[in-house]
């Protein structure tokens, strides 16, 4: 149900998108695309299946730490994304938080906007896992790869320091269950709230 809702939430960002550019996809559009003029996607891992489903899509294996493209696109989304790219530690984490807004800034055409569809956690849960941190990283048993979340105001200063005007935020209901550290949960019971914040 969660991701039903994100998928509205993300369609409803993209239905006057000419440029588009999809952070992280990892082969799967949750979005309408075609009536995109131009769809482009990155990700860490691309797979030859990904062209075979969608040909009309430029895919491109890479880091958006590594977005070098300038003033291209109107639309640049990420979905379930920033919690992703993690660093060794905690301020290598905020790092790249902050490179990811600035890349982002750059690439996009005057007017355009970042789509930003997260999920961040709350601010006592930050201050428990931030010391820990690296013992998790350490630790880590699962075959998901480890990942470290924020909170929404950590997305608002990287937004607003790379350049972003204010934005808009959204909440994503919690309805049904969600995948914690890999345990199915009621969402009632996670520290997880997904926003959709629109810059």
């Amino acid at each position: 149900e969660t991701y039903r809702l994100i998928a509205h939430s993300a369609a409803e960002e993209v239905k006057t998108a000419k440029r588009i550019l999809d952070i992280g996809n990892g082969g799967i559009f949750v979005f309408p695309i075609d009536h995109i003029t131009s769809v482009e996607a990155i990700d860490l891992f691309v797979d030859t299946s990904f062209s075979v489903l969608h040909p009309e899509v430029v895919w491109r294996q890479m880091s958006v730490l590594d977005l070098a493209d300038e003033n291209k696109y109107d639309t640049i989304i990420a979905i379930n994304c920033l919690h992703h790219v993690i660093g060794g530690n905690v301020p290598q984490c905020y790092r790249n938080l902050t490179r990811i807004f600035e890349v982002t800034f750059r690439a996009l055409q005057p007017g355009g906007k970042l789509v930003v569809i997260e999920s961040t956690v709350f601010a006592w849960f930050l201050m428990m896992y931030k010391p820990i941190f690296p013992i998790v990283l350490k630790l880590w048993p699962l075959s998901h790869p480890p990942t470290f979340q924020y909170h929404y105001r950590d997305i608002d200063r990287a937004a607003d320091s790379a350049g972003f005007l204010a934005g808009k935020t959204t909440w994503i209901p919690k309805i049904g269950n969600v995948m914690t550290l890999g345990v199915e949960l009621p969402a009632w019971l996670t520290t997880i709230k997904v926003g959709k914040f629109v810059y």
